[in-house]
């Protein structure tokens, strides 16, 4: 053999004396290896139950918005239903209310003026009657007569003289009637 060669006991020996500190430091380092792979499955292990309660939250919110999306999509549903019955009153209300305006166009066309002066005329005299202003208006109004004392007033009327001098008074005061200073002669001014 030669001095160059080594036997393979040498070369281990001469191995084993190089790496004999690293080899010391191998069950430290497997160790710190087993904690650190360990550590990497716990972290996995809480990663995975975070994703599946993440999972259920997210089953939950789809299932509440499924729910709330179908409960809109039922109001909406019925709310276009109401519309529709609301079109459909509107409508048929805007058919009575023309007929209503016909019907009061075509009633208003065959009152003629002298229903209406005969309705006025039942006031004047059935509704009316009992107030002395009303019938000396007529009085004033009616006859071709200019001025009418007072006594022909009460003569005419039938109201107690007190009624009569109320009446005039009042007249004057609205500038109705032009009345003299003793009151004995009334003119209708209107």
């Amino acid at each position: 053999m030669s001095v160059e060669e080594k036997s393979p006991i040498e070369e281990f020996v001469e191995l084993y004396a190089k790496i004999k500190g690293d080899f010391e430091k191998l069950p430290e380092i497997l160790t710190k290896l087993s904690n650190f792979s360990g550590d990497i499955v716990k972290e996995n292990n809480e990663l995975k139950e975070k994703l599946k309660n993440i999972d259920e939250k997210l089953q939950v919110l789809q299932t509440e918005y499924e729910t709330k999306d179908s409960k809109i999509s039922d109001v909406e549903k019925e709310a276009a239903k109401y519309k529709k019955k609301l079109e459909s009153v509107e409508d048929q209300m805007s058919g009575l209310r023309d007929m209503y305006e016909d019907m009061a166009q075509e009633r208003s066309k065959d009152m003629e003026i002298q229903d209406l002066l005969a309705i006025y005329t039942v006031l004047f005299e059935k509704v009316f009657a009992a107030d002395p202003h009303t019938k000396i208006l007529l009085l004033l109004q009616g006859v071709d007569k200019e001025v009418w004392t007072r006594d022909e007033l009460v003569k005419t009327t039938g109201f107690a003289p007190a009624a009569i001098l109320k009446a005039l008074h009042d007249l004057r005061n609205n500038e109705i009637v032009e009345l003299d200073e003793s009151a004995k002669e009334v003119k209708l001014i209107i």
